[in-house]
């Protein structure tokens, strides 16, 4: 229990309703000094005044008014005059209004920092995204094997290696037999061409 939110009789449950106590509390301290001698016109006018100007809300302010209240119900000339007190319940409505409004505040600014983290989040994703598009694109139009294309590659440069053969294969056929015919037609002409060791 704080000490703080203690004035007279009365516990405030917050520090800002407190401190107004304390200031209707200095206000009823002076005036009470002021009116020790007032007569009850004098009264009566203040009590009128304070109702217009709606000078005290707290309990304590109230209690004050009630005690001028009553001692004016003593006079037989103001004593059908005296107005009742007016009570404001929006001290329990503004602080629970108060309250609603700091939860709203609170996600609200929430909303405003996960707003920009979402924002900043989606930049970062889509570049993301066209980061691997384009490494796809790459990937597949390079004439480097690579992963998806490696297989591929591989075919082709093995076609195109047997291709090479038996083209190299053919012609060497080609020059065998230009050999074996020139060969063949030098025997017939009678003339040998010594053996190869």
């Amino acid at each position: 229990m704080s000490k703080e939110l203690i004035v007279g009789d009365y516990m405030f449950s917050t520090l800002e309703e407190a401190n107004v106590a304390k200031l209707e509390l200095d206000k009823i301290q002076k005036l009470t000094e002021k009116l020790v001698d007032a007569d009850d016109e004098m009264l009566f006018k203040v009590y009128n005044r304070s109702i217009e100007k709606n000078t005290f809300r707290t309990p304590v302010g109230l209690e004050f008014m009630k005690a001028l209240k009553k001692r004016l119900e003593k006079s037989r000339k103001i004593k059908d005059n005296v107005l009742p007190i007016p009570v404001s319940v929006n001290n329990l409505e503004i602080s629970e209004a108060k309250e609603k409004e700091d939860d709203i505040k609170k996600v609200r600014d929430d909303a405003k920092k996960y707003s920009s983290f979402f924002k900043w989040s989606l930049f970062i994703n889509a570049v993301l995204v066209i980061v691997i598009i384009a490494l796809f694109v790459i990937t597949g139009t390079s004439k480097n094997p690579n992963i998806i294309n490696y297989e591929n590659a591989l075919i082709d440069k093995y076609s195109s290696w047997e291709s090479e053969l038996n083209q190299k294969e053919k012609d060497l056929r080609v020059k065998e037999k230009e050999i074996k015919d020139r060969e063949s037609a030098l025997n017939d002409a009678g003339i040998y061409l010594p053996e190869e060791e």
